[in-house]
């Protein structure tokens, strides 16, 4: 079976967050799918049918479990079908369709001199919640003082897909120095109906930025996640809902920290956010099934 694996939110070979992407995945059973992405050693492999309903059936398979969808995988998903020459490029801007187990999303994929630039996605609705937070259990389980979180945003969750709590700290040294408490994060949580933190600061690398953030996920079994599209997704929004910020295109930085450096790119318009960014084809390999 011919895979490739792509890195998301880059161009490069060491940076963004890595996804599989199978092309042509037959008959494949779901074992299987578990199989080729436990192989590949990724979070997700995303598997490209064809549909009834949509341009595309997508579907994405961790080593252990199918989920509904995923967005960084999505993003490589179609920069590799675009590279593949398997969607139409006669012009600077395409929109289709996938059909995910989370319903259908339309996808833009972006052109330039021929060559895909960008792929970008609509998320799901924003949703934000007020929530009672006991801050000095937020900075215990970062293992950080209290004193170095900005308590004045608002205490929401918020989600376009995945419920995020925001945590905004006061400098890109304070988040560079963040050695999480994985367990007492996941115990967190549990208890708040939560997917992930997502600490972030507005200290950046670069000026374009709007924030620079890392996120933990180890309900999912994800320590850090190198590059989080829906999570830089709902947080935008919260951030522009609550007036803290203005604009309504915004490039998230994220992964630096841990070697894996990814931008994503944020646009918000109403109540839609979509979500995207580059790609890089990191290798194209076979596996034995």
């Amino acid at each position: 079976m011919k895979v490739k694996r792509v890195n998301a939110f880059t161009e490069s070979i060491h940076g963004g967050n890595p996804a599989g992407v199978v092309t042509n995945p037959s008959q494949l059973t779901e074992e299987q799918m578990k199989f080729i992405s436990k192989k590949l050693a990724v979070s997700e492999t995303a598997f490209v049918f064809s549909s009834s309903k949509a341009d595309f059936k997508v579907r994405f398979f961790s080593p252990e479990i199918e989920v509904n969808l995923c967005g960084h995988a999505t993003i490589a998903t179609f920069f590799a079908m675009a590279k593949e020459g398997k969607l139409p490029q006669k012009k600077e801007k395409i929109s289709i369709t996938q059909e995910t187990k989370a319903g259908i999303f339309p996808v833009d994929v972006y052109f330039k001199d021929s060559a895909c630039e960008k792929v970008m996605m609509i998320q799901a609705r924003p949703i934000l919640k007020e929530i009672h937070l006991n801050m000095k259990e937020i900075a215990k389980s970062l293992n950080i003082k209290r004193n170095e979180i900005d308590e004045s945003l608002p205490k929401q969750i918020v989600s376009t897909g995945l419920f995020t709590l925001p945590v905004c700290v006061k400098s890109f040294y304070i988040l560079q120095k963040i050695r999480p408490n994985f367990d007492h994060i996941k115990k967190i949580c549990i208890q708040k109906e939560l997917g992930s933190f997502h600490v972030f600061t507005f200290e950046t690398i670069e000026k374009t930025s709007t924030y620079h953030a890392r996120n933990f996920a180890p309900c999912y079994g994800v320590n850090e996640d190198p590059v989080t599209g829906t999570a830089n997704g709902a947080i935008s929004n919260y951030l522009v809902k609550s007036g803290i910020i203005k604009e309504k295109k915004l490039v998230c930085e994220q992964g630096d920290i841990i070697g894996r450096p990814g931008r994503v790119f944020v646009e918000i318009e109403n109540d839609v956010v979509r979500v995207g960014g580059k790609a890089k084809i990191v290798e194209e390999t076979e596996i034995k099934i």
